[in-house]
């Protein structure tokens, strides 16, 4: 890319950026004032309690069950690692011919 090629876009966006930062805060405040008029308005937050009621109702229930399932995913990778252990164990006692062996 040419250096007054690059010049331009990088003015381009300055300007682009002066610009609506001027008309940008004055937006930004009109769709944040509707968007508290939304949030405010009843249908809104009849369903906002709905869903606070089945969060408050089936969080906890989620909760102890992934820790449910944590604790048996992490008591079979125990038993999987002790299991591999005692098998490499039991690999290097058995004789392995006229050669003595080292893990011995």
């Amino acid at each position: 890319m040419k250096l007054t090629t690059k010049l331009s876009f990088i003015a381009g966006l300055a300007g682009g950026y002066v610009l609506g930062a001027r008309a940008g805060r004055k937006r930004y405040e009109q769709i944040a004032a509707t968007a508290q008029k939304l949030w405010e308005s009843k249908p809104v937050q009849k369903q906002a309690e709905k869903a606070s009621a089945v969060v408050d109702k089936y969080v906890p229930q989620v909760v102890e069950g992934g820790f449910n399932l944590l604790g048996k995913g992490a008591s079979s990778l125990t038993k999987l690692a002790t299991g591999s252990r005692k098998r490499e164990q039991q690999r290097a006692q058995a004789p392995t011919g006229t050669a003595p062996n080292p893990a011995a």
